[in-house]
């Protein structure tokens, strides 16, 4: 019973550590980062799913003393219907006592497979936490993303609401033609609607993460301020090597694949018998003739007895069942780790395809686009250019902006894909998402833009 305390409070301990493991790894430049943290202590604590995973692991690791358990000792009672006459006195009744006792080191393995099978379930479970943690995560983040893609596209909606009307007025003084007031009509109505899906999309959105968190119904969660900037020291190859070493899936196989193969020695032990030992005594009345030797004793016999493994096919095919068990099982951790090393070179190409896709974006693209707004505004200013060369720009400059946010979310999501391959979380800092080259300049120009003295 100790060992078995001693056992549960070391899973529990490990269970915690993993739970709340990566506080450290939050940057104080990202102010959500509590935020996220909370979320998945709550996750941690409150998800059913969760929950389920560990109490079946509970309920495995009870198989184990039961496993080890000697069998019942047998007790046994007979009447005579007829008592049984002899020298010493008629015999009435009988009564005895026996305990098997298993071949050497059956009970060891069969508290062994139920060990393994535990392990089995302590890593599906520790597998499941990161998974949780992991959609915990996507869902902040694409939440976080909903917020930006809201903001860019009310920001494009009062830009197309001032330069409708200002070619409604140009029109009416025959400075505009009717194709540029329709066609900035039909831009607004684009992005209304669009405004329109993306605020109902967040209450899926905040109902996905509810659910995660193990939270009531009804709750409309609070919209993240921002998705952050990831980084970590680990290289492509350390990373590999971490999830070839630690994936928890891989470690459930092992520990199937232990089991199996305590299955098997097991099974050959079943060709060797059981012993069974035994106390018997019967009841005696007193002798009719007095002067009996021994009269009225009851007679105790020590009994031995084995069963007869005769059967031996049938064992024969209890061996090989749980040899090719073990070796199904290994069969597939090897099939698992190619699908791995394959998932995790996709990953990785993908968070390195990010990283050059967010210094393009930021260092190149993104200025380019604003200078491209400035020659546009310069040039309507000069009646060089239409109000939809000048709206095409501006667009074009959201559209890219907003494209940055979503790389930073894809990159978070799959940072989160390699912790569950890995195992573990892999270190990372978080830092607030740095200004875009020109961004400020631009949102100051947008809001001249909607100012009457623009129009002059």
């Amino acid at each position: 019973m100790m060992r078995m305390s001693l056992t549960r409070l070391a899973v529990w301990g490990l269970a915690a550590v993993l739970v709340f493991a990566g506080k450290a790894a939050f940057a104080d430049e990202w102010p959500e980062q509590s935020v996220l943290h909370g979320y998945l202590e709550e996750g941690a604590r409150a998800n059913p799913g969760l929950q389920a995973a560990f109490a079946r692991f509970e309920a495995a690791l009870d198989k184990v003393p039961q496993a080890r358990a000697w069998p019942d000792p047998r007790l046994s009672f007979g009447v005579f219907t007829v008592p049984v006459e002899t020298r010493t006195g008629p015999q009435r009744m009988r009564f005895g006592v026996a305990q098997m006792l298993p071949w050497f080191g059956k009970r060891d393995l069969k508290a062994t497979m139920a060990e393994r099978e535990a392990a089995a379930l302590l890593a599906q479970a520790q597998s499941a936490k990161l998974t949780l943690f992991r959609e915990i995560g996507a869902a902040y983040f694409e939440y976080a993303y909903l917020g930006k893609a809201l903001d860019s596209a009310r920001e494009e909606l009062e830009i197309l609401k001032y330069f409708e009307a200002l070619v409604e007025t140009r029109y009416a003084v025959s400075s505009a033609s009717y194709a540029d007031f329709t066609r900035v009509q039909v831009e607004r109505a684009k992005v209304e609607e669009r405004v329109a899906s993306l605020n109902d999309y967040r209450f899926p959105l905040s109902e996905r993460l509810r659910t995660l968190l193990g939270r009531p119904a009804g709750e409309i969660l609070p919209m993240p301020g921002s998705v952050p900037l990831m980084d970590t020291n680990w290289d492509d190859g350390r990373i590999t090597s971490a999830i070839t070493e630690h994936n928890l899936a891989l470690a459930a196989l092992d520990a199937k694949a232990e089991a199996a193969d305590a299955a098997a020695d097991l099974a050959r032990r079943e060709f060797f018998p059981d012993l069974t030992v035994g106390l018997e005594s019967i009841y005696t009345d007193a002798p009719r003739m007095a002067g009996v030797v021994n009269e009225g004793k009851d007679p105790v016999a020590i009994t031995f007895g084995i069963n007869l493994p005769f059967d031996q096919e049938a064992r024969e095919a209890a061996v090989r069942q749980a040899k090719n068990s073990a070796r199904a099982t290994r069969l597939e951790r090897a099939d698992k780790v190619a699908g791995l090393e394959a998932q995790a070179s996709r990953l990785l190409f993908g968070v390195r395809d990010g990283s050059r896709r967010l210094e393009l974006l930021s260092g190149t693209i993104v200025p380019k686009a604003r200078q491209n707004l400035d020659a546009s505004m310069d040039a309507y200013q000069a009646g060089k250019a239409s109000m939809l060369d000048l709206l095409t720009a501006e667009k074009t400059l959201i559209e890219l902006e907003l494209q940055y946010h979503r790389v930073l979310t894809d990159q978070a999501v799959r940072l989160a894909d390699l912790d569950v391959l890995a195992g573990e979380e892999i270190p990372r800092t978080f830092s607030r998402t740095p200004a875009l080259a020109g961004e400020e300049q631009a949102r100051d120009l947008r809001v001249s833009l909607t100012k009457p003295e623009a129009s002059k």
